[in-house]
Order: structure tokens, then C-alpha cells, then sequence
């Protein structure tokens, strides 16, 4: 292999008599050096003429000793190696466009020789981005989350390292900084969020071995902080206690069946009723309930199935199909359907008062208008109904107007009126409270502190919960009823039953306790135990011997001798301590 080095200045071209371009006499210029890499027939056909080129050395002898280099690197390949030269000639061209400088000798033959990319030194975020790129195809919610992992969190604090030098130690430290510095936010980085965006490293990193830019994958060795996964617990009597007073609430918590059926009577009038009470019994993700279609749902066989759901992307929409193994046919209760049917009822109420301005999308749960729900409206609209149960304002009326009434000392009418609403005001004024003239949960709680549940609805009698706690909800109320733990997964459309028992059912008080119960009847017994302590029985026969208690007035040892003290007194002592004496 061999190549060319010429000088070239600014000056006029001059040539010789043979047409041969002579040489500048002047003492300036720079010297260049050309070669053309060596290719079969086949691959001149194939990938055309190829040529590493570089200028601006000083003098002869530098452009030959860099052309020298240059040619031992294009040798490494086989001779009959097109492609493996046309890339090493690639990777000179991209080193001297970024770097100004040829690779070492060592460092491309390791490379070449293991199958790795020949793009040196790329850095972490350089190929992060180049991943995203070919994230296009993924789903819209998978490529938002990825993208921002990479802009917020890997970029800033990985993007500078070298991707082939990028170690175990990098990434653990990242992580650690990541959390530090937004500890302080409103929403800080906890151990699930870093999990999250290691997944998104993970599998970066997982395809540059995979295109073979790496040898291995540093992030496999990396060790993440604990996330404990919260379970569901339910609103016991004693949870709900610890929130009125504290205002702090489990992570993941459910209704109990009393709760539950507060809210199913207090949301009864509202338009998304069977909507929430689809959610309550039968568990759908948010966006699978409100992109179920009526050609999806049927009342008389009294099934639905999960083929789309509606997710939120930004505040953008988008019907798109469900998780994984999520598709699939539920079954239905005859209250459901019956729920279900008044729905549709409404809807063809509602279509008959708009006319033209109705828009028939085909979804069962829908604006007045007939166009599909937006995602965070029915999350946002669930959260107003739990808080407005639990408010009393001006026009509510109840017995816990007239126990807020009799608190306050006005005449109690059982109407939250001016005169209540003013009294509240005063009361919150003078507790140094927000002054809203309404009475929400912690208000109650001050005002009845002994007593703040009662049997009939008030300020706190329905906890807070998310709206995706109803789907806990629902598979623990199927748990609670007797259904298999392989029904209630099935129901939700979960892979495998295990994940369903580990994350999704709580078990209520009421069954823990009939769990107990059962247990306790399986023990035969001949006699019943008795409240208390159980007495001696050697000691009550020896009372009904003697009349007296072992302890009596008359009692030969009355307090005990030190530990290791033998008692002086003979007539204790036993026969096999009279032996030993």
C-alpha cells in the first residue's frame, strides 16, 4: 500500500513542459499526503473509490511519517477485507475531524479485533442521543419517558464521560448526586425514580454491546438503593384517626366495604357514576375504563373486553393498545350491567338534547358532548368528590350540620346557613386557621376530638384514596368475597397470580379476624378457657386442703432469700437435698 505527500501554497499553478505541475520555489506552503486504499474489483463495484487524505504539516518529513501511520492502520484488515478498511478509513476521517489527531495503533487493531465500533471516543450523552434517535419506533409513553431520563438526569451528569470509559463508579456516584441535589425539591428523586432512569441507562448501554461500542455493560454492577415497595393497607378505624389529627395518610391505601359504599352513595347523581362504579367492582386501569367502547361491551352476556385504552402524553392523548398480556375479557355482575344500562340511558338522553352538536365517538364513558374524557379529568373529578363529601358548606344539611350547630353553640336547625357558615369562620379566626367558613376533615376533628367518626356521614368519614387505588380495591373486595387469587388476576389481566397476592390485595380487618377465628375453632378443647388468668391447679387444690393461701399470714417464708441462698429452715428441704447436705 502506498501513498502520495505534495506541497501545496497559493500561488499560481505552474507546469512544465510535459504538463506536470512544478513544485512553489518560494519557502512556503504545507505539505499533504494522499492515499488510496486498496479494494478488490468487488469492492470498487460496491463502495467506490476510497481515499484518506490529510494537510497542513509544516514539512515533507511530517506529512510521510503521518501517511506511514495511516497506512499500518489501513493493514490491520485482511487484504481481502473491503469492508473492514472501508472502515478504518472512515474512523481516520471522523478522528481527524474531531480530534486532529490519528488513533493509536494498539487502540484500533484491540478494537477491530474484538468487533467494536471504530467511532472512538464517543462520548456518554453523544450516544445516548444517537440511541434516542432510533427510539422513534417505541411507544409514545416509553420514548417521553426515556428522553426524559436522558435530558434531565444521564445527560448532565454522565454526557461528558468517554462511553468506552464510562464505569460502575460513574454511574453509582450520578445517582447519588441526582438524589442530593433535588432533596430539597417539591417532588425530590427518590430510589423508584432512580430505578426507573437505570432502567433507561440499562438498556442504552444494553444496545451499544449489542452494536458492539462496548465490551460489557457497566451498569449491570451497579447497586441501587433499596425501594420498598409500599403494600396496600385499608382506612381502618385507627388510620383514619392518625390522618385527622396529623393530616398524613398511608402511600397506597383502600376503602373498606363501608367506605366504599359511602362514596358509590354519595357519587350516585353524578355523571361519571358507572364509570367510578366500574372501577369499584370490576378494577380497569384508568385509561382502559375510559377508552371502553360500545361494540367492547356486552350487557347482555354480561361481559367487556380491554382491546385500547386512552393515555395521557404531556396533556396530549392518545388511544393506543394496553400493557402487555392486558387484553382480554371481564366479566360482569348483574348490578354492573344494570349500573351500566342507566348509563346508557343518560347518554341517549344527553345525545337527544345536543342534536347536531353531540359527537357519537363510540366510547361508553364520555363528555356531554360525546367526545372521549381526557385522563386527568376523571382523576382530578374523583378527587373533588371525595373532598366535597367530606366539606359541610353553606346549604348542606344533615346531623352533622346540627352537631357542628350544637358545638358551636347556635340554635341547631340541621342547615348549614349564614349564621353556621359566619360561626366557623370565627371559630378558624380564632384558632389562627385559614378563615373559609367551611368545615373540612381536620376542622371536625378539632371540634370533636373524642368522637370525630359517627355512624351517619361527616367531615372525615370517607379518607382520601387515588383513583387507581380503586383497582387495589377491587381485587381485595374479590379477595374478601372467597375469589381465588387466579380469578381476581385474571380479572385484572395481570401475567402471572403471584404479582396480583404480592401487589394488589389487601386483606380487611373483617377477614383477617374470621382467618383468626376459623384458626381458633380447629383446636378441640374439653373445657372452655376462662377469662383472665388461668389458676394453678395444684395450688387450688392444696387451698381447698388447707383452707388457706400458700402466701397467708402464717406462711413459713415469707419473702425470698437471695439468689444461690439455700433456706435455713429443715423442714423444706427436699429428700434429695437432705441427701446432699
Amino acid at each position: 500500500m502506498k501513498g502520495t505527500t505534495y506541497k501545496r501554497c497559493k500561488c499560481p499553478a505552474r507546469y512544465n513542459a510535459a504538463g506536470k505541475r512544478l513544485a512553489c520555489a518560494k519557502k512556503h506552503g504545507s505539505w499533504s499526503y494522499v492515499i488510496d486504499v486498496p479494494l478488490s474489483e468487488a469492492g470498487r463495484r460496491t463502495l467506490g473509490r476510497q481515499q484518506v487524505t490529510r494537510g497542513g504539516f509544516a514539512t515533507e518529513d511530517s506529512a510521510e511519517a503521518e501517511k506511514r501511520l495511516a497506512i499500518q492502520l489501513l493493514e490491520i484488515p485482511d487484504a481481502d477485507d473491503d469492508a473492514g478498511r472501508v472502515q478504518i478509513a472512515q474512523m481516520i476521517r471522523e478522528a481527524y475531524r474531531r480530534y486532529r489527531q490519528l488513533p493509536t495503533y494498539d487502540e484500533v487493531r484491540r478494537r477491530f479485533a474484538a468487533g467494536l465500533s471504530l467511532v472512538r471516543h464517543q462520548t456518554t450523552g453523544e450516544w445516548l442521543d444517537e440511541w434516542l434517535t432510533g427510539k422513534r419506533g417505541v411507544a409514545r409513553t416509553t420514548y417521553r419517558s426515556y428522553e426524559g431520563h436522558v435530558r434531565l438526569h444521564l445527560g448532565p451528569h454522565l454526557g461528558e464521560i468517554p462511553l468506552e470509559k464510562l464505569r460502575r463508579a460513574h454511574i453509582q456516584a450520578a445517582y447519588e448526586k441526582i438524589m442530593a441535589e433535588s432533596a430539597d425539591h417539591p417532588r425530590p428523586v427518590g430510589p423508584a425514580t432512580i430505578h426507573r432512569i437505570h432502567a433507561t441507562l440499562r438498556k442504552a448501554l444494553n444496545d451499544a454491546v449489542r452494536e458492539r461500542r462496548l465490551t460489557d455493560n457497566p451498569a449491570l454492577h451497579v447497586e441501587l438503593p433499596k425501594v420498598r415497595k409500599p403494600k396496600p393497607v385499608a382506612w381502618t378505624r385507627p388510620r383514619v384517626l392518625h390522618w385527622l389529627a396529623t393530616d398524613t395518610r398511608p402511600k397506597v391505601v383502600v376503602w373498606t366495604p363501608v367506605q366504599t359504599g359511602a362514596f358509590l352513595d354519595y357519587a350516585t347523581d353524578d355523571r361519571l357514576y358507572a364509570y367510578y362504579y366500574l372501577l369499584v367492582f370490576r378494577g380497569p386501569r384508568r385509561g382502559e375504563g375510559i377508552g371502553l367502547r360500545w361494540p367492547n361491551l356486552d350487557l347482555e352476556a354480561r361481559t367487556f373486553e380491554i382491546e385500547k385504552q386512552i393515555v395521557q402524553i404531556g396533556w396530549e392523548t392518545e388511544e393506543t393498545e394496553p400493557k402487555s398480556d392486558s387484553e382480554g375479557t371481564v366479566a360482569l355482575d348483574s348490578l354492573t350491567v344494570a349500573v351500566l344500562k342507566a348509563h346508557r340511558r343518560l347518554q341517549e338522553q344527553e345525545r337527544a338534547a345536543w342534536g347536531e352538536a353531540w359527537v357519537d365517538s363510540g366510547y361508553v364513558f364520555t363528555t356531554e358532548l360525546g367526545e372521549p374524557l381526557h385522563p386527568d379529568y376523571v382523576s382530578r373529578h374523583f378527587v373533588r368528590l371525595v373532598r366535597r363529601a367530606n366539606q359541610l358548606r353553606l346549604g348542606d344539611r344533615g346531623q352533622a350540620v346540627t352537631d357542628v350547630q350544637q358545638t358551636l353553640g347556635l340554635i341547631p336547625s340541621g342547615v348549614y346557613g349564614r349564621d353556621t357558615r359566619d360561626a366557623v369562620r370565627a371559630y378558624q379566626r380564632a384558632q389562627g386557621l385559614p378563615v373559609t367558613g367551611v368545615v373540612d376533615p381536620h376542622i371536625w376533628y378539632r371540634l370533636f376530638p373524642n368522637q370525630p367518626l359517627r355512624s351517619y356521614p361527616h367531615p372525615g368519614y370517607l379518607p382520601p384514596i387515588r383513583l387507581h387505588d380503586l383497582r387495589h380495591g377491587a381485587a381485595t373486595l374479590a379477595h374478601a368475597a372467597g375469589s381465588d387469587i387466579k380469578v381476581i388476576s385474571e380479572m385484572l389481566r395481570h401475567s402471572t397470580y403471584k404479582f396480583t397476592a404480592d401487589t394488589y390485595t389487601t386483606v380487611l380487618l373483617e377477614v383477617a379476624q374470621e382467618a383468626a377465628e376459623a384458626t381458633a375453632r380447629l383446636v378441640p378443647r374439653r373445657r372452655k378457657p376462662t377469662d383472665g388468668v388461668v389458676s394453678n391447679p395444684l395450688a387450688s387444690a392444696r387451698r381447698k386442703q388447707t383452707g388457706r393461701s400458700s402466701r397467708g399470714k402464717n406462711a413459713q417464708v415469707r419473702t425470698g432469700a437471695p439468689p444461690g441462698t439455700r433456706t435455713p429452715n429443715p423442714r423444706i428441704k427436699s429428700p434429695l437435698l437432705c441427701q446432699l447436705s
